[in-house]
């Protein structure tokens, strides 16, 4: 092939890749409030962000008890019979000048959507109703638990679960998971937990990505790959997340021992923790689509025989669009041997024959490294035109 032609090739496979990548990136549309009860809908979700995503509402706060109020009321409205857990709880967090007690009296808002078979463990949707000092947490964590709302009332929609679907609102996750500490330790509801989603936002809008999981998580992948509309996530995502100092109320559970996935949007990182986290700003594709995920993972788990067993742990990422597949760790790592052995086998004979020359190596190594770099300017680019931004 010609230079001319080698540069068409590029430019060709360029475009093709900025199409797949932008229709990956973008969200869904929101649906409306007339979308039909059994489905979830932003717009619907969007009435209850307005109410508690209007001003800051910190652990502690007037504000953070008119959020209280208002889940108390909406949790009635759906028959969960909700009451509040009031507690003391506190945690010790490294400071500037060494260890720093931090405390609070949290009010955390449960509720129960009941079950056929109330002796089955049951499902938790878990998101935390307090924002930090400054913020109105439109996003973070207001989303989440507006969208846990229709979530639950999706599910009831749909005739009810089979098993028992809990609702645990979190007061003073900000300021070091109090709430999630108090619910686990505390509150006899804990133990009859089975499993566990955490919806959560770090950043205005994007894909929600399933971005953690408990240990052994090849069951709860399956399900995840099969139920979610539109699933998106990745094990490096997981791996990475990992390692860097960061918590949210799943860990809590996970130390618990409870099984479950975390989901949260990661765009728009300008808006994290920031005064322009507001309603206006929020982006309902975002919304749409952790509850599309969210909602058909829950109605699988709410209405199973059994939950997800704990399996050998999984790895798992989008292989194009919206295709996850989930294969064992060993079979990743029968492919690298492989892969490495022909590519052995082909370099030496290329070499007993003469053919491998070090300029042409070079060359594919360069040739690769600005495919990496074209790669990479067209995701940036994706991530500007759909609105995500970085994250």
């Amino acid at each position: 092939m010609s230079g001319a032609g080698r540069l068409a090739a590029l430019i060709v496979a360029v475009c093709a890749g900025f199409a797949l990548f932008y229709a990956f990136a973008k969200t869904p549309a929101p649906a409306g409030p007339a979308t039909p009860a059994t489905e979830f809908s932003a717009a619907r979700a969007m009435a209850d962000v307005a109410v508690m995503g209007a001003r800051p509402h910190p652990v502690g706060s007037v504000a953070n008890a008119a959020v209280r109020d208002h889940l108390l009321a909406r949790m009635a409205a759906l028959g969960l019979s909700p009451r509040v857990q009031r507690a003391q709880s506190w945690t010790v967090e490294p400071g500037p000048q060494g260890p720093e007690l931090i405390g609070a009296e949290v009010e955390n808002v449960i509720g129960v959507l009941p079950g056929r078979d109330r002796g089955l463990p049951a499902l938790a949707l878990m998101a935390h109703h307090d924002s930090v000092p400054g913020s109105p947490g439109a996003a973070d964590d207001i989303a989440g638990v507006a969208s846990s709302l229709e979530i639950v009332r999706a599910i009831a929609a749909r005739g009810g679960p089979q098993r028992d679907v809990v609702l645990v609102m979190t007061d003073g996750e900000e300021a070091g998971l109090l709430g999630a500490k108090a619910f686990f330790e505390a509150d006899p509801l804990a133990r009859h937990l089975g499993f566990l989603m955490n919806l959560e936002a770090r950043g205005g809008g994007g894909r929600a990505i399933m971005f953690e999981t408990s240990a052994q998580n090849g069951a709860a992948i399956d399900l995840f790959a099969g139920a979610a509309r539109r699933p998106l996530g990745n094990s490096l995502t997981a791996l990475v997340y990992k390692l860097l100092p960061n918590d949210t109320d799943f860990t809590v559970a996970k130390d618990h021992g409870v099984a479950g996935l975390n989901f949260a949007f990661i765009g728009r990182q300008f808006d994290y923790h920031s005064p322009s986290s507001t309603v206006a700003v929020l982006d309902q594709g975002a919304l749409q689509h952790m509850g599309d995920g969210a909602l058909g993972v829950a109605a699988a788990v709410a209405n199973g025989p059994t939950l997800p067993p704990r399996t050998a742990d999984a790895v798992y990422g989008n292989l194009v669009g919206d295709l996850l597949i989930a294969y064992p760790a060993w079979e990743g790592w029968l492919l690298l041997a492989a892969t490495a052995g022909l590519l052995g086998v082909a370099g030496a004979q290329a070499r007993r024959r003469g053919d491998l020359a070090w300029r042409d190596v070079a060359q594919g190594v360069g040739a690769s490294l600005l495919l990496l770099a074209a790669g990479a300017l067209t995701l940036h680019l994706v991530r500007r035109l759909t609105g995500s931004g970085f994250g």
